[in-house]
């Protein structure tokens, strides 16, 4: 739940504080640090070692969200580890999937709790969609790391950025995920 007076938004609170502090270790290694492991890979062995962590955290945090019935990362109460999941989230679709080849799945098609819990923060937690601007991280990556995209093409799509049509009833989600055998394995 969101507090009606922002100055009095708790996103560390300390029911949670060991959850949070549990999952942010990996999280932040395996997810946020992970895509850019992977995508400023300097060779293939690099880039193979450092995408399975990505979907195995992916697949990881799939099923913590559904066990956890949303409509945040720990339930009810929207926690730092919402704010830190929305950065690469938000990005996975339009960006890391084909620049940083991050491409075994993708959030809209193979993580539906995921996806189902980007399109409330996206569409229904004010500031979320306020923030975030599509053209500028696009053009961020896709014009600023020459070594990665010489030409500096950026890709229209997907689109929509980020679909309609959350799902509040979270009982009717079914999670997914990367089945991939070192993906699972990993996970």
């Amino acid at each position: 739940m969101i507090p009606s007076d922002k100055a009095s938004i708790d996103l560390y609170p300390s029911h949670l504080r060991s959850k949070i502090d549990s999952l942010t270790t990996w999280i932040q290694a395996d997810l946020n640090a992970g895509v850019y492991k992977a995508g400023f890979a300097p060779d293939q062995e690099t880039y193979d070692k450092n995408i399975i962590p990505v979907f195995g955290a992916l697949n990881k945090l799939e099923q913590i969200l559904h066990e956890n019935g949303g409509p945040f990362i720990l339930g009810k109460e929207m926690t730092e580890l919402d704010l830190r999941v929305y950065a690469t989230v938000v990005r996975f679709d339009t960006v890391y999937v084909q620049h940083f080849k991050c491409n075994l799945g993708t959030i809209r098609h193979d993580y539906p709790v995921i996806n189902n819990w980007l399109k409330n923060i996206y569409h229904n937690v004010p500031g979320f969609k306020e923030s975030t601007n599509f053209k500028h991280i696009k053009e961020n990556y896709t014009k600023s790391h020459a070594d990665i995209n010489p030409k500096a093409i950026t890709p229209m799509g997907p689109f929509p950025d980020v679909e309609d049509g959350y799902q509040s009833d979270w009982s009717k989600l079914k999670p997914g995920g990367v089945k991939m055998p070192a993906v699972t394995e990993y996970q």
